[in-house]
């Protein structure tokens, strides 16, 4: 081998023996940064996958409230058409009294809301032609401490119950306007009795 050939070997494996370094350093500096992104990537997966569990959390604590406020709602709602439907059902049967427990009925609640003085009852048409023959005795023979009440020929435009007129004043004893009065007492009881364990 000549000179030249002897140099020319000897650089061929000088760059043989450093690329063979460089493919050795750079496949342990690909290591390296395989290594370093599984590892980047795995921490990021377990952040993500952290993450994703505390939103399916919120998102269902958020879900499960919602189910209970329109639970609470659709309960109320039930709660209170019950209620209403009884109060209801009350009205319709205390309307629907046979005449002589209607009117006794009548007698009651004038007693409590006379006035003084001379007053004139006003009845429904209905009541008035049903109305037992010796209701105005009954009534003033109740009232008599306070005063006097004249029962009216002329019905009135009411549905039922009666109103009391003394002068410009007039006491609405119809049982709507008795109802409406005491509607959130009535609901109140009502609930107290049906719905407290």
């Amino acid at each position: 081998m000549t000179g030249i050939e002897k140099i020319v070997e000897k650089i061929r494996q000088e760059s043989l023996e450093k690329c063979n370094a460089i493919i050795a350093e750079a496949k342990d500096n690909g290591n390296e940064i395989v290594l370093a992104s599984k590892m980047k990537a795995a921490k990021e997966a377990e952040i993500i996958i952290e993450n994703g569990k505390k939103e399916a959390a919120r998102k269902e604590a958020s879900a499960k409230s919602a189910a209970e406020t329109i639970s609470k709602t659709r309960y109320l709602e039930v709660k209170n058409a019950i209620v209403n439907d009884i109060i209801a059902a009350a009205y319709e049967r205390i309307e629907n009294l046979e005449p002589a427990q209607y009117f006794e009925l009548l007698l009651a609640l004038c007693e409590k809301n006379v006035e003084s003085g001379e007053g004139v009852m006003y009845l429904s048409k209905r009541d008035l032609e049903r109305v037992p023959e010796n209701f105005e005795e009954s009534v003033n023979s109740l009232v008599y401490e306070k005063g006097a009440v004249r029962l009216s020929k002329k019905p009135m435009e009411i549905e039922n119950g009666f109103v009391l007129v003394y002068g410009d004043m007039e006491v609405n004893c119809t049982l709507r306007a008795i109802f409406d009065e005491k509607h959130d007492l009535l609901r109140d009881a009502l609930c107290k009795e049906l719905f407290t364990d």
